[in-house]
């Protein structure tokens, strides 16, 4: 790449916002990195640490409430990805997000995520930023009425429903992919949208072992409990993490991309989650085995996801790619 574009990763020390800025380092981008703290002793390192970090990643403290932070590490981008608003599971004073009133559980949980990615946006849009690849999750494509085989059209949850039922840290994505949509549309922003779950592989900073995905492996390469006693009836989405962030920055580079875009291999019964992490760690304290048959697994068209061109990895390689990178002891 002679003259290398510039991507904005705001979220750059996240589980997949520290990916993308690992491909987009490969692929021969400058990176501009935001975090918090962009001295932060415990993750600026291990980003400063990545090939090609040293010539073309520049790191930025940014706040999401704060659309001005944004300004530099998004001036001179053709590109920002926003990866900065992982699920919030409780309020401002640790209560548990489900336990939340109406009132508090839109106040504390789904605004405040929807107001951080207009920050952003807005931000984007001063500095004339023109493509937005926006990170969500499934959790937005449980529509009230389940539906045969997801796609991304019919796959779209109702937030008011979620609400009401107390299930805010859901509905906080749909509510962000929603108001993200409208805010591009009538700035003429071009904007992708990825939906993944679960996401295993080797990660870019220890503390990524300790998050939702990867908690678990990490816990039962450590000779610790699953994170289940016994092994559930139903299914999980899951795909592989460097592979996500594959899709990310294709989806970029993609002109004609836009929309909702699922970012999963596939939904599998933890049955045979547990089966395969079994032969890479037959000693762990896996969960007691499934009473009765499992659950149908959920079902995806992957026709769009497909359209991209990036080839996923199956399940049994992610979960072999993981436990073999967890056993070579990577952070010692």
């Amino acid at each position: 790449m002679t003259d290398p574009k510039t991507l904005c990763v705001a979220g750059a020390s996240g589980l997949v916002g520290s990916q993308i800025t690992k491909v987009a380092l490969e692929k021969g981008y400058r990176v501009h990195g935001t975090m918090r703290d962009a001295g932060d002793p415990n993750k600026r390192p291990h980003l400063m640490a990545l090939p090609g970090a040293e010539e073309r990643l520049t790191l930025f403290s940014a706040d999401a409430s704060d659309s001005a932070s944004f300004s530099a590490p998004l001036e001179g981008a053709d590109a920002v990805f926003i990866i900065c608003f992982p699920p919030i599971y409780q309020g401002r004073d640790g209560t548990p997000a489900r336990e939340l009133d109406r009132t508090r559980g839109w106040d504390e949980v789904v605004r405040p995520m929807r107001d951080g990615c207009l920050n952003v946006l807005e931000a984007a849009n001063r500095q004339g930023v023109g493509n937005v690849v926006l990170c969500s999750s499934t959790s937005s494509t449980n529509p009230p009425e389940p539906v045969a085989v997801k796609t991304e059209e019919n796959a779209i949850s109702d937030p008011e429903k979620q609400m009401d039922e107390g299930k805010f840290t859901a509905a906080e994505k749909i509510v962000m992919e929603r108001a993200a949509q409208v805010f591009c549309d009538a700035h003429d922003m071009r904007l992708s949208i990825m939906l993944p779950t679960m996401m295993l592989g080797p990660v870019v900073l220890p503390q990524h072992l300790e998050g939702d995905s990867m908690a678990m492996p990490a816990r039962l390469h450590r000779g610790e409990n699953a994170r289940h006693d016994r092994v559930p009836a139903g299914s999980m989405s899951m795909s592989h993490v460097e592979d996500v962030a594959r899709l990310f920055l294709t989806a970029y580079e993609t002109p004609d991309a836009r929309g909702r875009y699922f970012a999963v291999y596939d939904s599998v019964p933890w049955q045979d989650i547990y089966a395969e992490i079994g032969r890479h760690v037959p000693d762990a304290q896996l969960p007691a085995p499934l009473e009765g048959a499992p659950e149908e697994p959920t079902r995806f068209d992957f026709t769009r996801r497909d359209s991209l061109g990036v080839t996923m990895r199956g399940i049994p390689t992610t979960i072999r790619e993981t436990f073999d990178w967890l056993k070579s002891e990577p952070f010692r």
